[in-house]
């Protein structure tokens, strides 16, 4: 069962009046509670403990233990003794040659010890078995057992309460769990406090394996939980004439534990139920293991990791032991069933597969399973049908419902019945539609004769379409609903929601007959658990272990990153991958962590997501100075856009929205897109990683199907190029040239881009734009730009008056509201044209580098260039052209006449000359 609010009710706990649930009263026992001095009520029975724990009780207890244990040694010693001297006896004889009567006839002192050790071994077993019969098992809550009210009730009233409904608890807690709350105890008298408080038992619980392998598994080092014990193990309480007695959270910490375990069937109440509650209820505790990052929530999810794989150690045995009784072929336990040798040849019985252990259990599906259930015992449409999209775990459920069935835990009218999966490809292949649906009714008709099988059917939409003759004849699906509609056949059927809207919603007869369960993705608690279920596997099969926060972590980035699969199918992927990979790069029983989960989404993805190295943060906090070795002022612009990528990279952002949308105002040849280029190359790692849309290319409404896919019918079922584009690599830049050209639907469709993170593209696939950046580049309001820089206004007076004004004649204010900055990149000044020809030139200087030349270029010459490039229009846009006519061309010419050499140095100096220093010949 998920670990999922269990207790759907809580316990009314009441304390003794005399003794103020002390047990003790002036040194003495209370004479009114009889030290059972905290009780409680759970709706219809008095819980109680009715151990007493004292120094005289835990000494007799373990005197007891060491006696009862020493006797058993003893026991068993002579039973080894006696069977080493008939091992000694049969030696002798067979170095003799005496026959086999010679042999059973001989007398000797040996036989007759080993015959004594016999008599020895019978006691042996009777102890055992004495002691087996004892245990007491807490008593299992039934399946359907609606939750109970709490009606008001008094500590008189609970003590006069009948026996039938008071249950002694403490025999229900396994010998682990006992021992722990004794050693509490022995501690809070050790340390003369006057209560045992919950710091108490957290330190007798970590003496105990099982409570170390959950601190193990949730990458808590022993040395780091002992040291911050010890700081909080301070003076607790005054120690008074009473004996200690046990504090009011404590005992409702017992309690508590016993609770959760009854609500989660369990046979015992171990020290995981106690460690659940100690971390879920006493506040002392969770700030100490808040502190070292552990919630309750985690400290739960582990013990059901526990529980899990004690689940599956067992499940073997355990599957037979309770399958007992079931048939094991197709009869019932009356032996009233029939053959069903049609429904078998097309089937696999799931049943049988649960009994053999084959199956895995089903978690964290409770609900859905009760609702299964309540559907099938109801009076009409007695059938239920499972929708969920590929990888929610619609299979799952019903190998859950097999589980169930083959431990009879399940309602009674389930009880001696089969589940039976019937293949329709098996059905339907090798044979004409008219034999496959013969073949249909020799199942309907074998189910209705047997009275034991329930019947599942594996995407039931293929069933739709699959008709018998000519037009006009049964369909396949008709033929089933016949059988279910009379409630004779019990069946369950699974789709997906897209062939349910397709196939079957207001179109089939199977609509009309089957009661709809939705399955939903799960998350968070959940599919941590149902991870943790599945993750052995993988550890066996590579031999290495995984940390809690491995698991927590692969939940979070599938859920967060993977759109395109669903949990848990994508996470289990991910584990199977991870794991296989860490046995490769860190070898046998490495321990697998969360950062090697990262690191294997950041591969899938493109997306870093892996702890951020001292590299990295440098890189991060030095990027405005990586920015501008490429583009030349506008520090506005490159400071916000710097700003943006490191809150990403911290997670210090909205993660439903791109990471930031920006909108670049300015004449053109300022900049615009070259920063854009340089926030690819420096973040992105390449400028490959920049998708650019021309956004004059997008004037029509039509052209939307360019961008996310045309329409269903509409040509091809391909998705659109920026659909396709951010769904192959989400981690990209978007650039969006000349935004004020594109139709106003266009902008509709990037306004919900950049409002919600997400876009449904053609197909219904939903395309996440949480991990890209949005930058769009606009010429509008360029001549008003113009003037009012010549004017001598600021920039921020410019950008003012643009967004008050001049923008709406293009953009609609709540589209210009979803930018998370507008910036106005102003005109460029001829030294700031300047330092770009310094740039470019640098460019055509590391290309000849490559050729084993130097190139440098005169101050003068270099303002020269600047100033045939500055054009107060177009920006430093005719400086490329400049320098490729100036610069470029004649190197380009003296290269292919053989003038320029390896080492050799060009000197370009004003007026275009070029002068080249030979090297020294070698």
């Amino acid at each position: 069962m998920a670990e999922k609010e269990v207790q759907k009710i809580s316990l009314t706990f009441l304390s003794c009046p005399t003794c103020g649930g002390q047990g003790y009263q002036n040194g003495k026992h209370c004479l009114d509670c009889e030290t059972v001095s905290v009780i409680a009520w759970d709706g219809s029975r008095v819980l109680q403990w009715g151990k007493k724990i004292d120094f005289l009780h835990i000494a007799q207890e373990k005197l007891e233990l060491t006696v009862k244990n020493t006797i058993n040694f003893l026991l068993l010693l002579v039973g080894l003794v006696g069977v080493a001297f008939l091992g000694w006896f049969i030696y002798d004889f067979t170095q003799t040659k005496f026959t086999l009567n010679q042999i059973l006839s001989a007398h000797d002192w040996r036989l007759l010890l080993f015959w004594l050790s016999v008599l020895t071994d019978g006691y042996l077993y009777y102890r055992f078995q004495r002691e087996v019969e004892k245990i007491s098992y807490i008593p299992k809550k039934k399946f359907d057992q609606a939750p109970v009210q709490l009606p008001a009730v008094t500590w008189p009233q609970a003590k006069n309460i009948g026996k039938a409904k008071k249950e002694e608890i403490s025999k229900y807690f396994n010998f682990e769990a006992q021992t722990a709350i004794s050693k509490a105890w022995e501690l809070a008298n050790k340390y003369d406090d006057a209560y045992v408080n919950p710091i108490h038992l957290l330190i007798s619980l970590l003496t105990f394996q099982q409570t170390q392998i959950i601190f193990s598994r949730l990458g808590i080092p022993f040395n780091n939980l002992k040291s911050k014990i010890r700081n909080n193990l301070t003076f607790q309480s005054p120690k008074t004439q009473d004996p200690v007695a046990f504090s009011q959270s404590v005992w409702q910490i017992i309690y508590n534990a016993y609770f959760r375990a009854y609500q989660l069937r369990q046979k015992k109440v171990d020290v995981t139920e106690l460690l659940e509650e100690l971390a879920n209820q006493d506040n002392e505790v969770k700030e100490l293991l808040y502190d070292l990052n552990v919630t309750s929530d985690k400290i739960q999810n582990v013990v059901a990791w526990l529980r899990i794989r004690k689940q599956l150690t067992e499940n073997w045995n355990r599957f037979r032991r309770r399958a007992s009784l079931k048939p094991k072929g197709n009869m019932d336990r009356a032996m009233t069933a029939i053959a069903t040798p049609v429904i078998d040849a097309f089937s696999n019985d799931m049943t049988y597969l649960a009994r053999s252990g084959y199956l895995m259990p089903c978690v964290g599906r409770e609900q859905q399973i009760e609702d299964i259930f309540n559907i099938m015992q109801g009076a009409n449409r007695r059938s239920a049908l499972l929708v969920g999209n590929p990888g929610v775990g619609r299979n799952t459920i019903v190998e859950g419902i097999a589980n169930l069935m083959a431990e009879e835990a399940v309602p009674e009218f389930l009880q001696d019945k089969r589940l039976v999966s019937l293949s329709i490809a098996k059905l339907v292949s090798g044979t004409t539609p008219t034999q496959a649906q013969e073949r249909l009714m020799m199942i309907i008709n074998e189910i209705r004769r047997s009275g034991n099988i329930v019947l599942y059917i594996n995407d039931i939409h293929n069933m739709v379409g699959i008709s018998a003759g000519q037009q006009g004849s049964i369909d396949l699906a008709d033929v089933l609903s016949q059988a279910l509609n009379t409630n004779t056949v019990l069946a369950i059927a699974s789709t997906t929601p897209n062939d349910y809207r397709r196939y079957l919603e207001g179109k089939s007869s199977i609509d009309n007959v089957f009661q709809k369960v939705e399955i939903k993705e799960v998350s968070g608690n959940e599919a941590i658990q149902i991870l943790e279920s599945k993750v052995g596997s993988f550890e066996y099969k590579n031999e290495v272990f995984f940390s809690y926060d491995a698991i927590a972590q692969t939940v979070k980035l599938s859920e967060r990153y993977l759109h395109d699969r669903y949990l848990p199918e994508k996470a289990i992927e991910i584990i199977e991958e991870v794991s296989a990979v860490v046995r490769q790069q860190k070898g046998k029983n490495a321990i697998v962590t969360a950062n090697d989960v990262a690191l294997v989404v950041s591969r899938k993805t493109n997306i870093p997501l892996t702890e951020i190295t001292q590299e990295e943060s440098a890189k991060l906090l030095g990027l405005e100075d990586k920015i501008h070795q490429r583009v030349i002022d506008q520090t506005e612009a490159v400071k916000m856009v710097s700003a943006a990528l490191r809150r990403a990279r911290a997670e210090m952002r909205d993660i439903s929205r791109p990471i930031v949308n920006l909108l670049f105002l300015g004449p053109t040849g300022v900049g615009k897109t070259e920063l854009a280029k340089t926030v690819a190359e420096v973040y992105f790692g390449d400028e490959k990683n920049m998708i650019r849309l021309d956004m004059s290319e997008y004037q029509e409404k039509s052209s939307i199907s360019r961008l996310i896919g045309a329409p269903p019918g509409m040509g091809s079922s391909e998705g659109g190029y920026l659909s396709e584009a951010i769904r192959k690599n989400p981690f990209s830049l978007i650039l969006l040239d000349e935004l004020e050209k594109a139709h106003p639907d266009i902008l509709n469709i990037f306004l919900q881009i950049m409002d919600d993170g997400r876009l449904t593209d053609n197909i219904g696939r939903t395309i996440d734009f949480t991990n890209s950046i949005i930058i769009a580049t606009s010429n509008a309001g360029t001549r008003f730009i113009q003037d009012k820089v010549k004017e001598g206004q600021s920039v921020e007076q410019i950008k003012q008056q643009l967004m008050d004004v001049e923008l709406h004649q293009y953009f609609r204010p709540e589209f210009l509201n979803r930018f998370d900055g507008i910036i106005v990149f102003k005109p460029l000044s001829i030294q700031n044209v300047e330092e770009i020809a310094k740039l470019m030139t640098k460019k055509v200087a590391k290309n000849l580098e490559e050729k084993g030349i130097t190139l440098e270029v005169e101050p003068q010459a270099l303002a020269e260039l600047a100033q045939q490039g500055y054009d107060p229009e177009f920006g430093a846009r005719p400086l490329r052209r400049i320098i490729q006519e100036k610069v470029q061309d004649p190197i380009a010419n003296e290269l292919l006449a053989g003038k320029i050499g390896r080492r050799d140095t060009i000197i370009f100096g004003v007026g275009g000359r070029i002068n080249v220093i030979k090297a020294k010949e070698i």
